[in-house]
Formats: C-alpha cells, sequence, structure tokens
C-alpha cells in the first residue's frame, strides 16, 4: 500500500496531483485531502486482494472528482453555483475534501455543512474504471448546495397507526435529514431500558459493530466539562453534533480582541477530531486564551458552558466534582 501511495498518490508529475494543482489554480483555492489510509483498507481490503490497485483506484477517483469540479467551474453557465461555492470555503480559505465508503456499491459526492466541505465516497465494491464516476460526479456537485426538501413519511401498513417523522443527523455527511420512523423501527429501538441505554445481554463481534462515527450518534451521550483555570475550559463528548453546536455558538457570539493590533477572537474556540472512524468526528472542545496576548483582558469560566449543555442541548446532570460536571442524555435529538 505505501507503494501504491507513493506511485499513485503523492507522486508530483502523477495525474492526480496534476489535477489537483490544476482545481486549485483555477478556483485560487488549494485543495486538501489528506486520506485516512489505514481505515480505508479496513473497509475494502477484500475487494482488492492488490493494495497498489486500492490506492490507484481511490486516486483514480478523486482525479475524476477534481475534473468534474474544474469543469463545473469552467462553465460560464454555472456563475452563481461557483459563488457559492467560493462562499462556502472562504471560512478555510481551502477547498477541504475527504475520502470515505460509502454504504453501498455505489460511489458518491456531496457536501457537508458540518464539515465545511465536500465528502467523496468510494463504492464498496472493486472498482476498474474510475473514469466513469465522471457524470455522477459532476451532477451530484451541481445539486449539493441546493436546499435538501424535507419529504413527508408515506403511509403504509407499517406505519399507518403512528405516522410521524424524526429529524435525525445523517451519518455520512455529519447534517440534519428528516427520516422515517414508523412502528417497527421505533419498536426494535425500543428495546433499550427506562434509562435509554440499549440492554446488552451477550457480546457481539466487532465486525458486526457500525463505525465509531456512526455508532456514537445513538444514544445514550455522555458529555464532561472540565474547568481548567482561568484561561482554559475543555469539553468531552460522544456525541460530536454536541461539540460541534457548542462551537459554532460560542465563536459566534466571541468578542474580538482590540488590545491585539491584530484583531483576534478574545477566545480560541478549537474543536480537536477524535482518534479513531472514518468519518469527520469530534471528541473534544477546547476554549482558551493561552495562546492570545494581552490575555489579562478577558479570562475563562465554564459557567456558560454549563447553561448551553443543561438547557439548549438538554443533558441532565449525572455527577459533580471540583473542576468537573459530568452529564448524559439518553434520548435521541429530534
Amino acid at each position: 500500500m505505501k507503494l501504491g501511495i507513493r506511485e499513485h498518490w503523492d507522486k508530483e508529475d502523477g495525474s492526480l496531483q496534476t489535477s489537483l494543482r490544476s482545481l486549485k489554480d483555477l478556483a485560487g483555492h488549494e485543495v486538501v485531502i489528506e486520506p485516512e489510509w489505514p481505515l480505508l483498507l479496513v473497509e475494502l481490503d477484500k475487494y482488492y486482494p492488490d493494495k497498489t490497485n486500492l490506492v490507484a483506484i481511490a486516486a483514480g477517483c478523486v482525479e475524476t472528482w477534481c475534473k468534474s469540479m474544474t469543469e463545473l467551474l469552467e462553465d460560464e453557465a454555472h456563475e452563481e453555483w461557483t459563488d457559492t461555492l467560493l462562499e462556502r470555503v472562504k471560512s478555510w480559505s481551502q477547498i477541504r475534501l475527504f475520502l470515505e465508503v460509502a454504504k453501498d456499491d455505489q460511489a458518491s459526492t456531496s457536501w457537508s455543512d458540518q464539515r465545511t466541505a465536500f465528502v467523496i465516497n468510494l463504492p464498496k465494491k472493486a472498482v476498474y474504471a474510475p473514469a466513469e464516476f465522471f457524470p455522477l460526479f459532476r451532477g451530484a456537485l451541481l445539486s449539493c448546495f441546493d436546499e435538501r426538501k424535507q419529504t413527508p413519511p408515506r403511509r403504509d401498513a407499517a406505519g399507518a397507526a403512528d405516522d410521524w417523522a424524526d429529524v435525525a443527523v445523517d451519518q455520512s455527511t455529519g447534517t440534519p435529514a428528516v427520516v422515517e420512523t414508523g412502528l417497527p423501527a421505533r419498536q426494535a429501538a425500543g428495546q433499550a431500558g427506562s434509562t435509554g441505554a440499549y440492554k446488552v445481554d451477550f457480546l457481539t463481534s466487532v465486525g458486526s459493530l457500525p463505525r465509531p462515527d456512526e455508532l456514537f450518534l445513538r444514544p445514550p451521550f455522555h458529555l464532561v466539562v472540565h474547568d481548567m483555570g482561568r484561561q482554559k475550559v475543555e469539553v468531552h463528548g460522544s456525541h460530536s453534533p454536541s461539540l460541534q453546536l457548542l462551537a459554532d455558538y460560542l465563536k459566534r457570539w466571541c468578542r474580538t480582541n482590540h488590545h491585539d493590533t491584530r484583531n483576534p477572537p478574545a477566545v480560541a474556540v478549537v474543536l480537536e477530531q477524535a482518534p479513531w472512524g472514518i468519518g469527520m468526528m469530534y471528541d473534544r472542545l477546547v476554549i482558551t486564551t493561552e495562546e492570545t496576548r494581552y490575555t489579562k483582558q478577558f479570562t475563562l469560566n465554564p459557567c456558560a458552558v454549563l447553561a448551553m449543555v443543561e438547557s439548549v442541548l438538554g443533558y441532565e446532570r449525572v455527577s459533580v466534582h471540583p473542576g468537573q460536571w459530568t452529564f448524559r442524555r439518553d434520548q435521541e435529538f429530534k
């Protein structure tokens, strides 16, 4: 696999890197993609006995995606789409890509508001001609910024008695979506106890468990707030969207440090990616003034975070220790 990465992915004069540079020159933003090769290998190992081919196909899919994007940017008929793209990526000043594996045998691509990035899904099968995905990628890119329409659940025999829909997090993109939840599904999920935790009668096999970025979107959700002094507060959590909401809110309402000529935010709010999973998943939020000059102007306390955790996110306090508050939520977010 290392040989394949060297020959098909990292090679400066190779077709992939050439396509990435061409897209950068056209869009005016660097294109950033850093695949998690060991995790991709876990998902696709059985389809590619020769691991060099796995890397070559992955590189070919990304190259095809770049060419689809380049064609859209060059098409004057899609100037509005180009403006939308540049508006979406300006916060990072980069076009960020994440390479993942689809849940089925179909390749796909989408825009993730949570990650502020594009997601490219490799099909869960052996691929021989990545160029065939060009029209698929082009069509998906052209519609990726469209407002997602919420459709009511179907009325059928299973769901007629209890016809309702939930808003859940799309596990592939990290964005909210409407999902149908009929009575049988609720009953299946209702095997949980009164606290909302699933009863475990036996240990399952590792291979039957979903990826961590999917598994931890199920309740119960755990969250711990740490008061680390006047300059730092940390929030650890198992539910990535909860941490994302906290971070987005605090960034939005953060004051400016006018005592610094650069006028940075008064407080640095940083989400840290979890060290497992194949998709984007956060497990720690760090709020600090340690790296800010003239920090005596601003100090931190955890009260605002605690208020949001309980009043906005609906977590219940489980325990309190000096400088540490532990919370839990047993209900899914609707």
